[in-house]
């Protein structure tokens, strides 16, 4: 049987006051361009993810919760919180040391890491629910569903699902990404849309795998996919990593949200 799961308590919610959560969102914005920008970015797009328009001021939950997949090799932002809570900034710390903090080619203090991965983890609350904004002229809404690893001991699989409307083109787009692990090279897929018949889509792209289109560890399922419908109940993918099932409630998905995603997704509707 696959192992089908939602975020579990571990992505959500832990208050914490730890002087070391109250990075100002000015020095966290910085943080951020200087040592997650130089690969994710709106050029590069590793992993499907770009921070170019990243605000803590005004966080995307689902955006802060795969960066702190990513800086710490598989752990959730509640782990994080957890960790800072219970025992301390060394276990933090500790965390930290496996991840990609250090991918540019250097990274800050360890008084900032901390401080940093803290806030991100915060910020992360509400990610395994709908978020959408407007930056410019295009509309996005975005959610996370989060696993624990069967390929990897320890560590949790995040799948991040992203709807994209420019409305001036009338252009739609559904990508999907993913953290930590990678997929086999030419790894078929498996899409089906309010419980039909599935489709099937190949991730393929080099190291950690994906469709070219945006960088390693993303693929873009619409409209790669030509025949694939705007879903009204829900968006199902199998098969990116072994016995992981991520079901996406696109029924939960407000009026208000809808409505702005139809200039793009009204086919299906």
């Amino acid at each position: 049987m696959k192992h089908v799961a939602v975020l579990t308590a571990s992505l959500l919610w832990i208050p914490i006051t730890l002087a070391a959560a109250t990075m100002p969102a000015a020095q966290q914005n910085e943080v951020l361009q200087r040592y997650c920008g130089v690969c994710h970015n709106d050029a590069q797009m590793q992993g499907g993810l770009s921070v170019e328009h990243f605000d803590a001021a005004n966080p995307e939950p689902a955006v802060a919760a795969m960066l702190v997949s990513k800086l710490t090799n598989g752990h959730t932002p509640g782990e994080i919180l957890a960790a800072a809570r219970t025992t301390g900034d060394s276990n933090v710390m500790a965390i930290l040391s496996h991840g990609a903090m250090g991918a540019s080619g250097e990274k800050p203090d360890e008084p900032t890491q901390i401080a940093f991965a803290e806030a991100l983890a915060s910020e992360a609350d509400g990610a395994d629910q709908w978020e959408s904004r407007w930056t410019g002229k295009t509309f996005t809404a975005n959610i996370i569903r989060a696993f624990t690893s069967t390929k990897f001991p320890g560590a949790t699989d995040m799948y991040r699902l992203i709807l994209t409307c420019h409305t001036g083109t009338h252009e739609g787009e559904i990508r999907l990404a993913w953290a930590n692990g990678a997929p086999e090279e030419g790894q078929i897929i498996t899409i089906a849309v309010d419980g039909n018949a599935p489709f099937t889509h190949k991730a393929e792209g080099g190291k950690k795998q994906g469709n070219g289109a945006y960088g390693p560890g993303a693929v873009v399922l619409y409209p790669d996919i030509p025949n694939l419908p705007m879903p009204s109940r829900s968006l199902t993918v199998s098969d990116v990593f072994p016995n992981e099932t991520p079901v996406f409630p696109f029924d939960a998905l407000s009026p208000a949200i809808r409505a702005n995603l139809a200039a793009c997704f009204s086919r299906g509707e």
